[in-house]
């Protein structure tokens, strides 16, 4: 089904929300019948099979916040018989009505005068509803309020919410994206680049289960501090290495949060066994430095050789170079400026300081060198790699920012650059990307980079082997760089610029900012630090 276009003084047609549930259905089961288990896409069939009415309030039901649901609150135009509707589903058992539950969720559904109205001889006072809530759960036990809320109200509840969550993350692939997001591409609020998608996230129901048990302990590792002794047993079931790239990514982030917490909770055995199980940075790091304030001097040299040996990264590279040293590191090019007082936005101050007549100047941080690599690499970003896109709703690849992202897509990007190797060659390909692709929803891109100055603009002051330079940098270390980049971009004249860090007079280059410098160093590529100094400081 082709998308409906919305318009914010008119309401959706009838068959809208139907149709979208129609297309999610269909998509799975197209995808996902051997994946998802019997009963789950009996449903889904189930679903096609009920009458229009009955679709379409289902559909509507699927988009409400729940659990519990009331129905005096179901008034939908394109519902014709409401009663009729509510009856089919009820017998077909996608729904459940007045189904019990704690009395806390019970007493939301009522409005506050309601509440009263039910316990009309409990004296609640001029108490907020919650407060109410409160106090009433304290006072009766949940059938007596189920007894109390049921006479007066009726409610329903979507049958095996569990099954329907999970066609749900089976076909946006996660969490976060919702019914919603139909809504707002039809509304024009979003627009999302076309992928064919001809490969599926999920090949068997092993990988299914796979993927959903990472995401519960990944969810659980969040929760720590609700639930301190789950740390340990977190970490055996996370200690396994797994195939699966995304649900590897998956462990291996949960592997890092549980063992910052132990850290802090000063479980450090815990922590050491956490981060000695993933092989990405700051893990290394965080053992060298755990060992050493225990005061093992051979457990963290021992580390520190290994990493020495062999860095994941150059951050880690860094770290070995610096631990235990005074040595800041890589010393870029420093200008001090003295001010004579320290503003709120020290960037724009920098940048009104150093700019001359006929220059011009941008503060843009990350957003430049981001946006010039989204452009370049556009067709490679948005190449249908198995399991980087599983809707259509997607600004990025579920693996935009994993370690493996290169690697998955290595051949396509050397291709490309053999492609742009021509400076007109590169400027067509930069000018027509962003003539054909301005507006849709980039994680990369920021298209509001191009209103104030052009593309031309930048590709005057910028030489073509520096973009090459850059961009090919930043898409092979996605992971790690994507931030720490220059706070301004200065152009002084045709092909002549620099990129410019602003520090405050109490402020230090980070770790990853000091990276950036070294690389841009290499390139030989003009940069530079600007500190502001207050006058008489």
């Amino acid at each position: 089904m082709t998308a409906v276009m919305l318009t914010p003084d008119a309401p959706p047609p009838l068959d809208y929300y139907q149709n979208n549930c129609i297309t999610l259905i269909n998509f799975v089961l197209d995808r996902y019948t051997a994946v998802l288990a019997p009963e789950v896409t009996r449903q889904l069939r189930d679903y096609l099979a009920l009458t229009i009415d009955s679709q379409r309030l289902f559909a509507r039901l699927l988009t409400r916040k729940g659990p519990l649901v009331r129905v005096d609150s179901l008034n939908y135009r394109e519902v014709s018989d409401l009663s009729a509707a509510l009856l089919e589903l009820e017998q077909a058992q996608f729904v459940i009505r007045q189904p019990r539950g704690p009395g806390d969720r019970l007493l939301a559904l009522l409005r506050k005068a309601e509440i009263s109205e039910v316990f009309s001889r409990v004296q609640t006072g001029k108490r907020k509803k919650l407060e109410q809530v409160e106090w009433l759960c304290g006072a009766y036990s949940d059938l007596q309020i189920y007894d109390r809320v049921k006479a007066d109200v009726d409610w329903l509840q979507v049958n095996d919410h569990y099954s329907w969550w999970l066609v749900r993350l089976v076909y946006f692939g996660d969490r976060v994206q919702d019914w919603s997001a139909f809504v707002i591409r039809d509304l024009g609020l979003m627009r999302f680049e076309s992928i064919p998608m001809q490969r599926q996230r999920f090949a068997s129901a092993l990988d299914l289960d796979i993927d959903l048990a990472y995401r519960r302990w990944s969810y659980l590792s969040r929760r720590l501090d609700e639930h301190p002794g789950l740390a340990g047993e977190l970490v055996g079931f996370l200690l396994p290495s797994v195939d699966d790239r995304f649900a590897k990514a998956r462990r291996d982030r949960a592997l890092l949060r549980i063992g910052q917490w132990c850290e802090r909770q000063l479980l450090t055995h815990t922590a050491i066994a956490a981060y000695g199980a993933v092989a990405r940075h700051p893990a290394r790091e965080r053992i060298v430095r755990l060992f050493h304030k225990q005061g093992d001097s051979a457990n963290a040299n021992r580390w520190l050789e290994e990493i020495r040996r062999q860095p994941m990264c150059e951050q880690e590279q860094q770290f070995a170079e610096r631990f235990g040293k005074r040595k800041a590191g890589f010393q870029p090019k420093t200008t001090i400026i003295d001010i004579p007082l320290a503003e709120k936005n020290v960037e724009q101050q920098a940048l009104s300081l150093i700019l001359q007549p006929m220059q011009w100047g941008l503060h843009s941080e990350n957003s430049l060198i981001r946006t010039l690599t989204g452009l370049l690499y556009w067709s490679v970003i948005y190449a249908d790699i198995a399991g980087a896109f599983t809707n259509p709703f997607q600004s990025a690849p579920n693996d935009l920012y994993a370690d493996d992202f290169f690697e998955a897509r290595q051949e396509q990007i050397v291709d490309l650059e053999r492609r742009v190797k021509n400076d007109e060659t590169l400027r067509r390909h930069l000018q027509d990307t962003l003539s054909q692709k301005r507006g849709i929803s980039s994680s990369l891109v920021n298209w509001n980079l191009f209103t104030e100055h052009s593309l031309d603009d930048f590709l005057n002051a910028l030489p073509f082997d520096d973009i090459r330079a850059l961009c090919g940098f930043l898409i092979r270390h996605l992971s790690t760089r994507s931030t720490g980049f220059p706070d301004l971009f200065v152009v002084r004249g045709y092909k002549k610029y620099e990129f410019v860090e602003v520090k405050g007079p109490n402020d230090q280059l980070q770790p990853g900012q000091r990276i950036w410098f070294k690389h841009l160093s290499r390139l030989g590529i003009p940069a530079r630090v600007v500190k502001l100094k207050l006058k008489g400081s």
